[in-house]
């Protein structure tokens, strides 16, 4: 509640109590219509201000409700029986009675009485309409299909979100920290959203208005751009828009973005709008709209509104008819809620209490997957007894709803986390929360390993079934070249990406073969390149035969220090 909201109600109670007190004088009349006024105006500002949905199932709306109802049964109440009204109606009057003194007392009673009958409704539509009476109907919240784990598609640089959410934030105060001309008049919002842009994962994030001062200032022309964040190489940017943006959460008065969705939509309930772009880089909000069973009980989405913050305008789609550029309709809060009633209420709700047979929840914490151009929200499930460990993997579409249980069992994240942290303990670095990625085929955890300012140091890759598996590599150098010689290690020198690799053909200066850790490895020098090839079942039979002066077509890995051979003709 602002401060001005607060004075406006005490203001507005004084009147009330003065007014309900008022005697018999002349001034009552006056007191009784400037009371009317107030209660209207007060109503008027309160929606304004605080804008509940005008909706049975919003627990926000009964209550204003309620304020409005209990505010005129205090106002009204004693003085509404003498009131006079003449037959003709052209002569009314108003004739106050102080006779009783019970009329205060009656007001609060009924005002009582009110308040029980509402409480009354509420715990009864919450007992109703919870998990005791319908634990089916909370277990089908999301619709769950298990399959295998080659449905995470393999490991490709550009569709793994290695940086976070707090590495983002710093990236990007550090991008508006240079704009000289900006930077004194808006701020960075905290919202960063995850979104699959142009084949890629990045973080997306408007500017905001830094104060009122400043919006009054600036608001004539609105706010100048965005922050995205390529959450794969870091490359981050300020996008300047041609037209600028206007109905935003920073913004006030009318221009306010929850203020102008509420009047365009007044009984739809929302709550905090997504900041996405479409794929030519236009800003828009995507606002989520909801139901309920009862008051405030089973979410549910029911919509999403697509609102352009440059003109006001908007759309409302159902969820299949929204255009599919959009990442994001179904909230990760949402999510991890709906999961975790997937797995408790499965065999009832005694169950979920007594016994708990079967009964499994997310882990705490979630990433996310890029997946066939949409953003997958990812979470390991586990026993509700505490065990640190993940009977499997979920993967949630975040536009569609589409949800998939993967059967593979590995240890939890937090165990990974504390894995790789053990491998660098003497400089102290805390790992961010792991993704998910695909090595040949086996669940593999990429993180990130930052020091006490949030900085990235060093990328961590850690064997999801066999987390004593630990690979840490330096985050000193081209970021996609760390990764992929980590991958390169920890898959015994064989690539994951066949798009990076690279064709040449070369004349061996010098070759030798050693044995390393039970692989038969040979190095190759030409010129002053050096080629490292490690024999398998996959590798041509012709690598076995090399000599010097041979001349020989490789396809392989570019790497900082060595270039890996997968293949040789």
């Amino acid at each position: 509640m602002s401060a001005l909201t607060a004075y406006l109600l005490f203001g507005y109670l004084i009147v009330v109590l003065i007014t309900s007190q008022a005697k018999k004088t002349e001034n009552t009349k006056k007191y009784l219509l400037f009371s009317i006024l107030m209660q209207v105006l007060f109503i008027g500002i309160w929606y304004y201000r605080f804008h509940p949905p005008i909706n049975i199932h919003s627990l926000s709306f009964w209550a204003f409700l309620f304020i409005v109802t209990g505010t005129n049964i205090l106002l009204f109440y004693k003085h509404s029986s003498n009131i006079e009204i003449p037959k003709d109606r052209k002569n009314f009057k108003f004739k106050m009675d102080s006779r009783s003194k019970t009329g205060k007392l009656t007001s609060l009673t009924i005002i009582g009485i009110l308040v029980l009958v509402f409480l009354l409704v509420y715990v009864a539509s919450t007992a109703i309409f919870s998990p005791v009476f319908r634990a089916k109907a909370y277990a089908e919240r999301i619709h769950v299909s298990t399959v295998d784990f080659d449905e995470i598609p393999p490991y490709r640089f550009n569709e793994t979100a290695i940086i976070d959410r707090s590495s983002s934030q710093i990236l990007g105060d550090k991008v508006m920290g240079q704009m000289t001309d900006l930077v004194s008049q808006f701020s960075v919002s905290n919202e960063y959203s995850q979104i699959s842009y142009k084949e890629g994962t990045y973080r997306v994030t408007p500017l905001a208005y830094d104060g009122f001062i400043k919006y009054m200032r600036n608001r004539g022309e609105g706010i100048p751009g965005y922050i995205i964040v390529n959450t794969t190489t870091g490359e981050t940017q300020l996008v300047r828009l041609a037209q600028k943006m206007r109905y935003v959460p920073s913004a006030y008065f009318n221009e306010n973005l929850y203020r102008k969705l509420r009047f365009q939509y007044p009984t739809e309930i929302f709550y905090d709008p997504t900041f996405e772009i479409d794929e030519e880089g236009n800003p828009w909000y995507v606002c989520t709209t909801y139901t309920f069973d009862g008051i405030d009980s089973r979410r549910q989405v029911n919509g999403v509104i697509l609102f352009n913050p440059v003109d006001g305008t908007s759309t409302k789609y159902s969820v299949e008819n929204a255009p599919t550029w959009i990442d994001r309709i179904y909230p990760e809060y949402l999510i991890n809620e709906e999961l975790n009633d997937y797995g408790q209420y499965q065999k009832g709700w005694i169950n979920s209490m007594i016994g708990q047979e079967g009964v499994i929840k997310t882990s705490e914490g979630y990433n996310y997957i890029s997946k066939n151009g949409d953003v997958w929200l990812y979470t390991g499930m586990t026993s509700v007894v505490s065990d640190n460990s993940n009977i499997g993997f979920m993967l949630v579409n975040l536009r569609n709803h589409e949800a998939q249980f993967i059967p593979t069992s590995g240890a939890d994240e937090y165990s990974i986390m504390a894995s790789a942290e053990g491998e660098v303990l003497n400089y102290g670095y805390t790992a961010t929360f792991p993704v998910l990625v695909n090595i040949n085929d086996k669940p593999v955890y990429l993180l990130s390993l930052k020091d006490s300012a949030g900085l990235i140091k060093m990328y961590a890759l850690v064997d999801a079934q066999d987390y004593q598996q630990v690979y840490t590599i330096k985050a000193d150098r081209n970021s996609k070249v760390a990764i992929e010689t980590l991958i390169a290690e920890f898959s015994g020198g064989k690539s994951v990406n066949t798009d990076s690799l690279q064709s040449k053909t070369i004349t061996i200066d010098q070759i030798q073969t050693v044995v390393i850790d039970g692989n038969t490895t040979i190095f190759i020098k030409n010129k002053n390149d050096i080629y490292k090839l490690v024999l398998s079942e996959e590798t041509s039979p012709k690598a076995i035969f090399l000599k010097e002066k041979d001349t020989v077509t490789v396809h392989y890995l570019e790497l900082e220090d060595v270039n890996l051979i997968q293949s040789v003709d």
